[in-house]
């Protein structure tokens, strides 16, 4: 994040981006969804860009270097799980707060995470920190769960296990909806209600007083708000 915007490179189309790069890893993530990763070559995503393939260096050198940029769109939860870990009061609006992000961004990310995923296993090389970046997130999760049981919010389970379980849910969530509809309909309000609605699921099955769920849900959109607002301008 942070990236200057780069212009004035030459272009094969009368297309005109604010942000080159993030129009590269628009064009980037329909190529791998479409046909897959290992069948995406760069001269594709120059063409669809509407860029000369060494025109395309300026701004990724590599298919590799277009793959961890995505990767590394996929580290907000862990960045948010981190902050409320530090946070005091309550825990089960922070992980409402966690448990709501985690969806919202695998929904609203340029590529599926089980393409990410895929790629990540077969270049381990390239995506090193990719595996360890999910440990830490279930480890943060696990420790939320845990704070929440030990303060009584929670219902009695087993952290590890559970984060494991609410997780892969999440995954399985963003994979339905890039794959049940198409991409005009993963607009950020479709992600939103799925993510409230998955967040909602979650916490109604772990709340030791069920009939919180509302109070912990407004509280847990303003950690989410708070996080925005925080957020550096890309």
């Amino acid at each position: 994040m942070g990236s200057p915007k780069r212009t004035g490179r030459p272009r094969n189309s009368g297309r005109d981006s604010a942000n080159p790069r993030e129009e590269i890893l628009k064009e980037a993530s329909r190529l791998f969804t479409a046909q897959g990763v290992a069948a995406t070559t760069i001269s594709q995503i120059a063409e669809c860009v509407g860029l000369r393939q060494s025109s395309m260096y300026y701004y990724y050198k590599s298919k590799e270097e277009i793959l961890s940029a995505l990767m590394e769109k996929n580290r907000e939860s862990l960045t948010l799980a981190e902050k409320l870990l530090e946070e005091d009061g309550p825990v089960a609006p922070r992980l409402y707060a966690f448990l709501y992000t985690d969806v919202r961004q695998l929904c609203t990310a340029p590529l599926d995470f089980y393409e990410l995923e895929v790629a990540a296993l077969a270049q381990p090389q390239v995506f090193a920190g990719f595996e360890e970046d999910g440990e830490k997130l279930r480890a943060a999760a696990a420790q939320l769960l845990e704070l929440g049981v030990d303060s009584g919010e929670l219902r009695q389970t087993d952290p590890a296990a559970t984060a494991l379980m609410l997780l892969s849910l999440n995954e399985g969530a963003q994979h339905r909806l890039w794959h049940g509809r198409r991409e005009e309909e993963r607009a950020s309000e479709s992600s939103d209600a799925l993510a409230q609605s998955v967040a909602d699921y979650h916490l109604s099955s772990l709340l030791a007083d069920a009939s919180s769920l509302d109070a912990v849900r407004e509280a847990g959109r303003d950690f989410v708000t708070e996080y925005e607002d925080d957020e550096p301008a890309a």
